[in-house]
Parts: structure tokens; sequence; C-alpha cells
């Protein structure tokens, strides 16, 4: 593990002490959530009369839930708020496996409750036609569903992040959380350290000593080593940053909380829509704690 430390400082790419100490207080009061919203669910996993639905929400819905769940406090530990030290390329790579399964599974809650309400209802569409905003499904999803769904913020989400997100993970360009970010003067030095270091490394020197060679090796390593002392980590992740794919970065901790909020809204809506249509009955849970 890197073990060097960052330069601090007050800039847009560091949280306030204040963030960091709201943003974990509502990871804990997601995690204690997140216990109620999977217990409602599987209760009207029971309460479903057709056996594919049933596994729709158990199988579909309550494994992502849990997915979700897993991916955000495997980024906050492997990425904590008041982390020091430098990111490695590694735990960078690990950020974007958990982000990867992050947005695949989020996205995919909602594909899956379209099918438990098509399902449930009796009715056949052919896959292609359902979806949380197909026409076609939307004819069997309870009314208070669909007032949800037509909400325009849950509209915007889905359609400028949830779905770009989604589709790029799955097609295009995946999300990734740099390794480092730079100030232009930090940036400006670590091109001419990149520059001296490869011709340090690729020189073609006649005759060269093995001390010489000792000597140049060692010189690169030194100017590797003010490399990597350069810039701090990021704290913003995004699609790409170049070209016609590029996209505004989006920060990442906060990001995360609040699309799991978005899937306990969703999940919840969704069990209350499906018994106020059905007349089921809603389960006592009593409060429940995990922190």
């Amino acid at each position: 593990m890197d073990q060097r430390e960052q330069s601090t400082g007050d800039d847009a790419n560091e949280y306030s002490a204040k963030h960091a100490r709201d943003f974990m207080k509502e990871v804990r009061t997601l995690r204690n959530a997140q216990v109620t919203v999977q217990i409602d669910l599987y209760s009207l996993a029971g309460q479903l009369k057709v056996p594919r639905a049933r596994t729709f929400a158990n199988e579909g819905i309550g494994r992502r839930l849990q997915l979700i769940e897993r991916a955000v406090n495997n980024i906050y530990r492997i990425y904590p708020l008041n982390k020091k030290t430098f990111l490695t390329k590694d735990e960078c790579i690990d950020i974007a496996i958990q982000m990867h399964a992050f947005v695949i599974n989020l996205y995919a809650l909602f594909d899956n409750i379209a099918w438990v309400c098509i399902l449930e209802s009796g009715q056949q569409l052919a896959p292609l036609k359902i979806g949380p905003f197909k026409s076609e499904s939307q004819r069997f999803f309870p009314k208070r569903l669909k007032e949800y769904l037509a909400q325009e913020t849950v509209k915007t989400w889905f359609d400028d992040y949830g779905k770009l997100y989604r589709d790029s993970t799955a097609h295009r360009i995946a999300p990734y959380l740099p390794s480092r970010v730079y100030t232009a003067e930090d940036g400006n030095r670590w091109q001419e350290l990149n520059e001296e270091s490869m011709q340090t490394l690729c020189a073609t020197v006649s005759c060269e000593t093995r001390h010489e060679v000792d000597e140049r090796l060692e010189k690169h390593e030194s100017i590797e080593r003010e490399k990597e002392s350069l810039g701090r980590n990021s704290i913003m992740m995004a699609l790409s940053l170049i070209g016609d794919d590029a996209s505004p970065p989006i920060y990442m901790h906060p990001q995360l909380i609040c699309d799991w909020g978005l899937a306990h809204e969703l999940i919840t809506t969704f069990t209350e829509a499906m018994r106020e249509q059905y007349g089921w009955s809603k389960p006592k849970i009593p409060p429940i704690a995990v922190n």
C-alpha cells in the first residue's frame, strides 16, 4: 500500500470535516434503513401470488439491493473520507469494480420492479417492451408507482444519470476514479518529469559502463518518485474526460449516498403501491439498528 501522504488544503477536491461527518451519518442511516427495506420487500414477495413474480422480487430486487449496499460499504472502506495517504492504482481499480456493480444493479432495480408488476398482473409482454418508463409496461403498474416514476426528479435522474452510467458501463466507457488530480503547476511539473524520465530510461549511450547504467537507472527511479509525490487523491468519478464521450465528473462519495437512498425510496414506493393495488396488509417491522 502506498503510505506517502498527499498534500492538504481547502479546495474543491477535499471534503470539509463537516461534510465528512454528515456523509458518514447518512451512511449509518442507510445501513439501518436497509434492513427494514429488505424485510419489507421479502414480506411483499411472500404476498405475491405468481411464482415467477416472487422469484423476481426475491432473487432480482432482493439480491441487487444487497449488492448495492455492499458496493457502497466497500468503496467507503477502500477510500475512507479521512484518507491521508495516496490511493494506489490497484485501489482505484477496486473502486471502479465496485462502482460498475453498483450502477448496473441500481439501474436493474427499475427493470426488476417492472417485471414483478407485469408478472403479478398475469400479463405477458415481450422482454424488450418491459421497462419502468415503457408505455406497454406502465399499463400494469400500480397507480402510486406510476405517479412516483412520473416525478421530474426521478425521470431526470434516470435519463441523465442512471441510464447514462448503466449504458456506458455495459456498452461504452465505464466509470472510473482517476488515480490522481493535479493543480496546473503540479500538472506541468509532472509532464516535465515524465519526459525526463522517458529520456533517461531510453537513452542510447555507446560503450556505457555498468556503473553508468546503474547511475542512469537510479536517476530514473528518483524522477519517478518525484512524479509519484505530486497531486492528490481524486474525490470525483467520471466516464471520460476527453473527446466525444466526455461527461462532467461527479463527486463520488455523496453520489453513492444519494443513489442508495433512491434505491430505498423506489423499493418502498413499489411495496406500498403493490399492497394498495391488491389490498394486502403491511408488515409490522420494529425499529432495527445495525451499527
